[in-house]
């Protein structure tokens, strides 16, 4: 069994307490009704910039960018990047200036000025079960991370981080999320650097050995083009079924970024709390061009391993290849500096679980129960306590899947990004309908979008079961793609009734 040694483990307790303790205290500041949710709308652009980098700098980062550049010798996945930011500049321009403007509290607020209260709860749900089920995958990425390191089993690991992310998101909300989220990206950044210095520091010959076994194996490759042969059917059957390709690469990364950031309250309860809608603006579109160096910095931590093992194959193997960055840590990293990768590894998972467990109470407690506001704070707190819960829960069940031989993608990192798009290519729909087509969509045309664009993102997910099949037709990035397009279509079939709606508004 892997121990840590004792200075690291200081190192971890102090990191600990120094996050518990940050979001105590600034949860002194979040008594007020609403505040628990918006913070007032006072938080300043800085400190959403550094949450959004540090919720969107997951474990799954941590821990799944480095295995995708190790296992696919390339770094195609910096592709994504591309879409992701032209979709941040598009929301920036559109549907978060418009948050703004209507005074939501969560993003759903939206679907019930458009459409009513039942869609509303319904699309409120919708991303509940999705955000679980993707929170879960994180969870259960950091905590393959910690049994490698420390020797716990996973259902240990998953319960630490959930304990610890839940304190603070249960007394202090958004504003203690937003303030220790600051502090975890600071952390898991300086121990990503401190990884790569110790990578080049191991491979012999050093950086100049480094670039040239790149340049040899071509391993630092970014751009990739589908391969299907002659016939038009071949590139096209090609074109669907990769998932590192160029076009899937852009188009699904703006697809995919399209949900994340603008139907997704995980992500933009924290640009709800900017004084303005040109604040919130300005921090989603630097976010987006911040994430492409420091996504290339956990891609070059890959690559330096594989580098390294290939001039010193590791005697303690590497598995299937889900734990090679812990792997590295746990027997090339001095003291001291495995303790910091350890704290970063935790800072990773309660970076993206606290974010959750904020959201998920959040669009429960207003948008599902539709508390008044003298009673949101204490309904938010208390189901804190349960989301928490179902959220280590979905963590263990992804671990159970995983040992009896099933996983819906070939790598981490795909795994959690395809877990999103179960439900985010219904969201995308009917919040593209509510967002751009003015005057079309009802209760009825959006339940009915809702509940057919989830079952054909459920149906996607789970292709390999359903065919029998080792991978994929349809990669992952394009399932948003299909999914999308077919729930707005559903939805603008109604037609929204202005009379109607002001007759539930005034009920």
């Amino acid at each position: 069994m892997a121990l840590v040694e004792q200075l690291d483990l200081v190192i971890v307790l102090a990191y600990l307490a120094l996050v518990v303790g940050v979001g105590i205290a600034v949860s002194r500041r979040s008594g007020a009704n609403g505040d628990l949710l918006l913070a007032g709308r006072s938080i300043s652009t800085p400190a959403v910039i550094g949450s959004l980098i540090a919720t969107e700098l997951s474990a799954a980062t941590f821990i799944g960018v480095p295995q995708s550049a190790f296992v696919n010798t390339s770094w195609a996945y910096l592709q994504f990047g591309i879409g992701a930011l032209i979709a941040k500049v598009l929301l920036s321009r559109t549907l978060v200036p418009l948050y703004h403007r209507l005074g939501v509290k969560t993003v759903y607020g939206l679907i019930g000025h458009r459409f009513g209260f039942m869609p509303r709860r319904c699309v409120a749900l919708a991303f509940i079960v999705g955000r679980i089920l993707a929170s879960g995958v994180r969870l259960y990425i950091a905590a393959i991370a910690f049994v490698t390191v420390t020797g716990l089993s996973i259902e240990m690991a998953v319960l630490i981080c959930a304990l610890f992310a839940g304190v603070y998101s249960l007394v202090g909300g958004i504003r203690s999320v937003i303030a220790t989220d600051s502090i975890q990206g600071i952390v898991f950044i300086v121990a990503a650097i401190s990884v790569l210095w110790v990578l080049i520091d191991r491979i012999p010959g050093g950086l100049t050995s480094l670039f040239n076994w790149i340049e040899t194996t071509d391993s630092g490759r970014i751009f990739f083009w589908p391969e299907g042969g002659d016939s038009v059917g071949g590139f096209f059957a090609s074109l669907l079924a990769s998932s590192r390709s160029l076009p899937a690469a852009v188009i699904g990364g703006f697809f995919l970024t399209m949900a994340t950031h603008g139907t997704d309250h995980d992500m933009v309860q924290r640009l709800l709390t900017c004084r303005d809608g040109k604040s919130a603006a300005r921090a989603l579109v630097i976010s987006g061009v911040v994430n492409v160096p420091l996504t290339a910095l956990f891609l070059a931590i890959g690559t330096g391993i594989a580098c390294l093992w290939a001039y010193s194959p590791p005697v303690y193997g590497v598995g299937d290849g889900d734990n090679i960055l812990p792997l590295f840590v746990l027997h090339e990293m001095p003291p001291g500096l495995l303790g910091l990768v350890l704290a970063g590894l935790l800072a990773a998972a309660m970076s993206s679980l606290d974010s959750a467990v904020c959201a998920i109470a959040a669009t429960w407690t207003v948008d599902v129960m539709q508390k008044p506001a003298t009673e949101e704070t204490t309904t938010v707190r208390r189901t804190t306590l349960v989301i928490t819960a179902m959220l280590a829960l979905a963590a263990v069940a992804f671990s159970w899947l995983k040992e009896a031989g099933w996983a819906p993608a070939d790598n981490l990192v795909e795994l959690a990004l395809s877990s999103m798009t179960i439900i985010y290519g219904a969201l995308l729909g009917v919040f593209l309908c509510a967002g751009f087509l003015s005057g079309r969509g009802s209760s009825r045309s959006v339940i009915t979008a809702l509940l057919i664009g989830v079952f054909l993102g459920v149906i996607l997910f789970l292709q390999k079961p359903l065919l029998g099949v080792e991978s994929p037709v349809i990669a992952w990035p394009w399932w948003i793609v299909i999914t999308a397009p077919v729930t707005l279509g559903i939805c603008a079939v109604g037609r929204s009734c202005p009379e109607e709606l002001e007759k539930q508004v005034e009920e």
